[in-house]
């Protein structure tokens, strides 16, 4: 019945982000000459653009710093996050609210002009929420289904998570944009989501090696898993491919399609990577995880075959991927080096 109650540290923050921006807007308002009470339409639109413009940017710098921070994020990823998909709202908000002031000062309409204006407005604003909510509802029961794969098998607890951290630092090693970063640890956090189809539940647990016809069983997960991407209307194209292509190796080996070199999203070529990486350098019935520099060694040994050699270039020179899975590493004290010959990349 009651809304849950903010913890006072946060109300106090967002109470004095909103001041401080108010304040700095009415200051570049004041410096822009803008006249108290307006006059005429005209002689505010320039002040009235500048108190925008500083507004948002002290409240967004302000937010997404905190954010940053506490969260561990690059503070230009997280403005991006926050303030890039909005900027059109903000924008059409304040040319609505001069609207507002005009049909009010200089019309005949009065509050029925600014219900002409806003109505419509809050109207297509529910209907943007419902779709957003239905679309953060769809992805929410993928990711439980995510967890719900990992939990089958102890061994692969956590797995899609640390692919999609692995894959989103090697995607912004290489230069891709903002949304192109968060596409593909998308992907990366659903890559094995088909798996939660029930034909694949006896292949998880199983200890030995597969047959020949469970295998090709478990090689139809990589559709299985871009099928159920594809349910959501957002996730479609890129994500969905990601998803798809992630076993097809560099030379034309791999599947579901033979795709080989640059015919393979970049977004797959990079998922096929951390996926790899992971799997090497977590324990698993046959093997304990091996060490950083064997995985190097590894992926150098399988690079222009499996993988692309640019990406394992830029895995092995990226200071922070070595420092994430090498920190996890040293959380287990076991042995990290194998106890056979792990030629063939068997952990796959």
């Amino acid at each position: 019945m009651f809304a849950t109650k903010r913890p006072p540290l946060k109300i106090a923050f967002n109470a004095s982000q909103i001041a401080l921006s108010i304040i700095a807007g009415s200051w570049v308002y004041q410096f822009l000459d803008g006249p108290i009470p307006p006059t005429s339409l005209d002689s505010v639109v320039i002040p009235f653009t500048g108190f925008v413009g500083a507004y948002f940017a002290v409240n967004t710098v302000a937010v997404s710093g905190v954010v940053a921070v506490s969260e561990r994020r690059r503070f230009g990823d997280v403005w991006i996050a926050n303030t890039w998909g909005f900027v059109g709202y903000d924008i059409a908000a304040s040319v609505l609210s001069l609207a507002i002031v005009w049909l009010y000062v200089h019309t005949s309409l009065g509050v029925l002009g600014i219900l002409v204006v806003v109505l419509p407005i809050l109207f297509i604003r529910h209907v943007y929420e419902v779709n957003h909510q239905l679309q953060d509802t769809n992805r929410e029961l993928l990711e439980l289904m995510v967890k719900a794969i990992e939990a089958r098998d102890p061994y692969t607890s956590g797995h899609s998570q640390r692919v999609a951290d692995i894959a989103r630092v090697l995607a912004r090693e290489i230069g891709l944009s903002y949304r192109d970063v968060e596409n593909v640890a998308t992907a990366a956090l659903l890559h094995d989501v088909g798996k939660i189809h029930e034909e694949y539940a006896p292949l998880l647990r199983k200890q030995d090696k597969l047959t020949a016809e469970e295998k090709k069983l478990m090689d139809s997960h990589a559709l299985r898993s871009a099928e159920l991407v594809a349910t959501i209307s957002n996730l479609r194209g890129p994500v969905e491919q990601y998803v798809r292509f992630h076993h097809e190796y560099f030379d034309g080996s791999g599947y579901p399609d033979g795709l080989a070199g640059e015919e393979i999203p970049i977004g797959a070529r990079i998922i096929a990577i951390a996926d790899t990486a992971d799997a090497m350098t977590t324990d698993r019935p046959y093997r304990q995880a091996l060490s950083f520099d064997k995985v190097l060694s590894v992926l150098a040994r399988y690079s222009w075959k499996q993988f692309d050699p640019r990406l394992v270039s830029a895995f092995r020179t990226s200071a922070s991927i070595r420092h994430m899975i090498e920190s996890r590493l040293q959380m287990d004290t076991r042995p990290h080096e194998p106890k056979a010959d792990s030629a063939g990349l068997m952990a796959l």
